[in-house]
Formats: C-alpha cells, structure tokens, sequence
C-alpha cells in the first residue's frame, strides 16, 4: 500500500473517458507538507484544479496548512472521510495495513480512479476486485454492522463501493439505468447507466431518513434551487433510500473536476465560517451574479427548513475541461440541529437565529436587489410551507413530521 521510496504520485485528470488523461501534477511528502510540481501539460492549460490557491507555474508549491494532513486544500477533497475512510480503513486493516501509519500522499494512491470529481492518482495501489452483490437491504444492514463496530460480511463490497465518500451516513455508488436497473462495480458505471449514490442510514438519524432527505430535496427543487436528480429506492425492510443522481458524473464516461468550498478556502469543515465568505469564494470562482443569487437562495432555504449541518464540505465548485467553473448543485439538504443548535456557516456573525435583516443585508452587499431578496424568501417560505404535505406522501412518520414542522415555525417566528 506503500509508495515506493522516493517515488512521487503522479495526478492526472480525466474529463472523458474516451481522451487520454491530461497529466496535471507531481505529489510528494517532505517532513509531514506536500510538495505539489505542475505539470508543463497542465500550466500551457491554464486549468486552474486549486480555484483559489497555488496557480499553475512552474517550480515547487508546498502546501500551505497543516490543517488537511499536510495537502493541499484541493486534494485533501479527494480522500474519503467520515464513512468512506471508516471502510477504507477496515479494508486495510484485514490486509495487515494500519491507516495511521501511511502519509495522506499514499492514502490518496489508494482513491485511485474511484473518488469524486475528474482527479486521477497514480500508481493506484487499493485492490480493484469486482463487486458482485445488488442487495441494497443486505448492504444497509452491513453498514448499520460496521458502524456498531462488527466487520460486516459485505464489508468489502461496502468498501469498494464507497469510492471518495464523505460524512458520516453511509452510502455506495451505483448505476442506474433508464428502466430503473441496477449495477455496481469497482471502476466506472456499466455502459448505458447514469451514476447515482445510494445513502442509508446511521445510528443518530431517525428511521426514516430516506424519506426525510427525499422531501427536502423535493422542497428545494420546489424553492426552484437547482438540486441533484433524486428518488426514493423501495425497500422491503426500511422505509425506503434515498438516491441522488452524481452531479460529477453527468453522462456515462464524463467528468467534471470538483472542489468544495473547504478545499477552495483551505478551511477544515469542522470550523465555523460564513455565508459572506461562501458568497465571496462563489463570486471569485465562477464570476457569475447567477451563482451568487442562487447562494442566497440556498442560505435563506438552509435557514428556513433548520438545515444547521451547512459546513464548507457541503458546499461545492464544478469545473469542465474548458476551465470554466459552476457552482455545484445543492446536496445533503436535511434536517439538522447543527453543532451547539446553530449554523457551521453564520448570516452576518449569527448562527443560531438568523433574521431576515442579516439576510437581507448580506444580499444587498453582494449585489442583490430587495426584489430579488424578497422573491428568494418567499419561493423558500412557500417550499417549506408544503413540508407536512410532501413529507406524508413520501412515508416520513408523524413523530418526524412533528419534530420538523415544529422546527420550521420556530425559525419562521423569529424571522
């Protein structure tokens, strides 16, 4: 699992399947910082992968923080984290490999081809064994094993299918395809299917978090916030999966490069931050009044449906092979308390109750008119007015009901 020693890992992109990969970089570790060396490739390119930090010129460009395990923000995005590196570890650990004891430059030798995004790690060096199992039930049930702390007989499975995920839920990459099929694999998604993520549930969500993460992203969509395509998968033990359709994937052999705002700004998403400085990094990154006003949209949906968990890993940047970047769309939309009841990302130095005052303030700094800030707060309040409807229709129970709507009217009181 180990690089050779001296030997660098190289990093490439792939936007298409079908077109040789661009050689973008060369990585090595020097005493704990990641030494990063642009390709010729890449700097004639004039991609920019890093957004905001380390433009491509020629020479060495150590990383600038500690803070992502000696990487650099961008590629700290590409490792696992949360459920994906709780597998990768356990997949390690029955090969005889302690986690702890490889660098974060060979733990992203591990990711390979199968993270998110268009990022590509050579030499490859996780087992590429093919997965043979289509039982989303016997899946969530391992997963549910694994995070009580049993091995699981899937693990492996799990595993492979977990490519580059992140937080805490579990979750696996699949294809769908346009009659609903199913198929898995290790590499990339079997011919003639889309590539969606499959989530299920962990041990602090409520039974019916499927359901729950399906209405609000139908909220959103409702909200007319530009969210993910998504389903709900049947099941005969649960009730029901959510699925979101991968953003990073967006036809069969394609590509797009994605960077979260963490990784943008090289700010861990365990620290508190802003909605100013994620509509700063948005307009820095894109250039587009679009995008910021669909920020704006997300902060006020965020605000009024009591979704708290809205760190800077929640957010995201899409780049194509032209270099032109987009704002991703929304993901993980859900009810949450958040850390200590309030926002990882505050309105105007608040987090806990944000009003429409801080909302409106910070809109009208960043360039949106009082229209455009009323009509944003109504379509939300309007989305999010529909929760008890939607929600029923889907299977959410009358206990979460209860708890969310109760939530809602309280934010909204003191709106």
């Amino acid at each position: 699992m180990k690089l050779p020693l001296g030997a660098p890992l190289r990093v490439s992109l792939e936007f298409s399947s079908s077109r040789p990969r661009l050689r973008a970089a060369r990585l090595a570790m020097d005493k704990g910082v990641a030494q990063l060396e642009w390709s010729p490739e890449l700097i004639a390119s004039a991609l920019n992968l890093a957004g905001l930090n380390y433009p491509p010129a020629p020479g060495l460009h150590a990383a600038r923080t500690h803070s992502f395990n000696g990487l650099h923000g961008f590629l700290a995005d590409a490792l696992p984290e949360g459920w994906g590196h709780l597998v990768m570890r356990k997949r390690l650990a029955k090969l005889g490999v302690d986690i702890a004891s490889l660098t974060a430059v060979e733990q992203l030798a591990l990711v390979g081809d199968a993270g998110r995004g268009a990022l590509v790690f050579e030499p490859a060096t996780a087992p590429s064994d093919e997965v043979e199992t289509l039982d989303l039930d016997a899946l969530a049930d391992d997963a549910a094993a694994i995070l009580s702390g049993d091995d699981g007989e899937l693990a492996e499975t799990l595993a492979r299918l977990a490519g580059g995920s992140g937080g805490a839920r579990p979750k696996v990459h699949v294809g769908f395809d346009d009659e609903g099929h199913i198929s898995v694999g290790s590499g990339e998604i079997a011919p003639g299917h889309s590539a969606w993520i499959v989530k299920f549930r962990a041990p602090e969500d409520p039974v019916d978090i499927g359901p729950l993460e399906y209405a609000y992203a139908s909220m959103a969509r409702s909200a007319h916030i530009d969210v993910p395509d998504h389903r709900l998968i049947e099941s005969a033990k649960r009730p029901g999966y959510f699925a979101a359709r991968r953003f990073d994937r967006p036809e069969p052999g394609v590509r797009l490069h994605m960077l979260s705002l963490s990784g943008a700004i090289e700010s861990p998403p365990q620290t508190p931050s802003s909605y100013d400085t994620l509509l700063r990094a948005t307009r820095a990154m894109t250039r587009r009044a679009e995008d910021v006003a669909m920020i704006v949209r997300r902060m006020l949906f965020n605000v009024l449906a009591h979704n708290r968990d809205d760190h800077t890993r929640q957010h995201a940047f899409l780049m194509d092979d032209r270099g032109d970047w987009r704002l991703s769309p929304a993901y993980d939309l859900t009810y949450a308390a958040g850390p200590g009841g309030e926002h990882y990302l505050d309105v105007e130095g608040e987090g806990r109750t944000p009003t429409r005052g801080h909302v409106e303030a910070l809109a009208s700094r960043h360039g949106l008119s009082d229209k455009q800030t009323a009509a944003a707060i109504d379509d939300v309040r309007s989305a999010v007015s529909g929760w008890n409807a939607i929600a029923k229709s889907v299977g959410v129970s009358a206990a979460t009901r209860k708890l969310v709507a109760e939530a809602h009217e309280r934010v909204w009181a003191n709106f």
